[in-house]
């Protein structure tokens, strides 16, 4: 991760025909995009950490033409006070809080937003997403070699892994070069308790070789996705009419 600064890297990905997807096509395209933006952002240093020199947290950044309509709730929910604790690192504020990408385009030319927010904490990276009407299910067979089913808040859910892709820019005139880079964990999260209704997804990733914490994956997504607006309560998060009336 070699460039200073914080400039946005927006892209149109081209998805073969969107009429008529299946639901694995759907995830399919989602995790290329995911993909595709989590590798450039960590090839071009867009989260770096010359971006972390100001004392305050950073604020989520105002909405652009190319961010979903979804952006600045995601980015609300996701940029919380309490998100270092949570992550596991109590001495790092959110060094840069913004869209996860641009939309991406079908081959009939419509477009489709990508609905997510990232943040940045020191080298650690963290990402939400609202995955529509796609479900847990869907995700758990397409990610079936490293897929594991789980639950959150008593909600279906399944964690995954996949690699984020480095590659290294020689603005002096050099060759670029592209690699694997570190693992991202993510977790698919339904939105419904009763599975339906389609999914949310929080994802950790470094800027190192070290593996993301998977009890700050379960952690924040306790504390968050009850915050995001289509997440639906189960009986066991209900207030009990006895403490309602306290």
């Amino acid at each position: 991760m070699g460039r200073g600064g914080d400039e946005h890297v927006t892209e149109d990905l081209a998805i073969p025909g969107k009429g008529g997807r299946s639901e694995v096509a759907q995830v399919a395209a989602a995790l290329v995009v995911v993909g595709s933006v989590i590798a450039v952002l960590w090839g071009l240093s867009v989260f770096d950490k010359s971006s972390a020199r100001s004392e305050k947290p950073a604020a989520c950044e105002a909405r652009k033409s190319t961010d979903s309509p979804e952006y600045p709730m995601l980015c609300a929910a996701l940029n919380r006070p309490d998100l270092p604790t949570l992550l596991g690192t109590p001495s790092e504020h959110v060094s840069v809080a913004q869209s996860g990408g641009g939309p991406f385009t079908y081959a009939d030319g419509t477009k489709e937003y990508d609905a997510s927010a990232e943040v940045q904490l020191g080298s650690v990276n963290v990402r939400i997403t609202d995955n529509g009407d796609m479900s847990v299910k869907d995700f758990a067979d397409f990610a079936s070699s490293s897929a594991a089913s789980t639950s959150v808040l008593g909600h279906d859910s399944v964690t995954y892994s996949d690699h984020t892709m480095a590659i290294s820019f020689n603005f002096g005139g050099g060759q670029s070069s592209a690699g694997t880079g570190g693992i991202a964990r993510h977790l698919v999260v339904a939105k419904n308790p009763k599975g339906g209704g389609g999914s949310f997804e929080i994802a950790i990733w470094r800027q190192d070789d070290m593996t993301p914490d998977d009890a700050a994956l379960f952690r924040i997504a306790e504390k968050v996705l009850p915050t995001v607006r289509g997440w639906v309560a189960g009986a066991s998060q209900m207030p009990s009419l006895s403490s309602s009336r306290s």
